[in-house]
């Protein structure tokens, strides 16, 4: 008798959105630990495609304009989306931060209430990953997303058949400019 080994469909690496960004909080040196990651991990599994809790929008809050993995991407010649909802699509929803306030405030909900609700969004927006992910139907993928996301993203997909693995579920390095050092705020003035 003999056992074929199922092969991951979906490789996830959580981690934190400044990082996954590039964000002038990290140095080039340690942008290349968490590019040398994805890549290593991108070999390992031989993903053929990056995919990232990710938008334009939030690139452009964060002062940059292209991902760690994006940047990896185009110089491998892989294929590349981000997947997270627009700003106009979470305002169409009124997900966004202030339309989600709204809500609440106007069905009276209790900060415990609130709390769920806000939770239930997050779940919504995974969802949404899923679905986006399933329809650019490139497999296997490597899936960047928040480090809280890294555990419901594999259920969800091993949910619908596509065997996901958590690669790592929170790659952290210290940031050397930490965003309340002096350095930084006095920077912002």
């Amino acid at each position: 008798m003999t056992f074929s080994l199922v092969k991951p469909q979906v490789i996830i690496i959580g981690t934190e959105h400044r990082l996954q960004a590039g964000h002038d909080d990290y140095t080039p040196s340690q942008l290349k630990v968490f590019a040398n990651l994805i890549e290593t991990a991108r070999k390992k599994y031989r993903a053929k495609f990056i995919a990232e809790e990710m938008s334009g929008d939030v690139l452009a809050d964060l002062g940059v304009t292209a991902t760690v993995a994006e940047t990896l991407s185009k110089r491998k010649g892989l294929g590349h989306q981000y997947v997270d909802l627009s700003l106009r699509e979470r305002v169409a929803f009124k997900v966004d931060r202030l339309g989600l306030h709204q809500v609440g405030q106007t069905a009276g909900l209790s900060a415990a209430q609130f709390a769920a609700l806000e939770k239930i969004v997050g779940e919504l927006r995974e969802c949404v990953w899923l679905v986006r992910v399933m329809a650019i139907n490139i497999w296997p993928v490597l899936f960047i997303c928040g480090a809280n996301h890294a555990p419901r993203v594999q259920y969800l997909f091993n949910t619908v058949g596509k065997l996901a693995v958590i690669e790592v579920n929170d790659f952290q390095v210290k940031p050397s400019n930490p965003p309340d050092s002096p350095r930084k705020a006095l920077r912002g003035r």
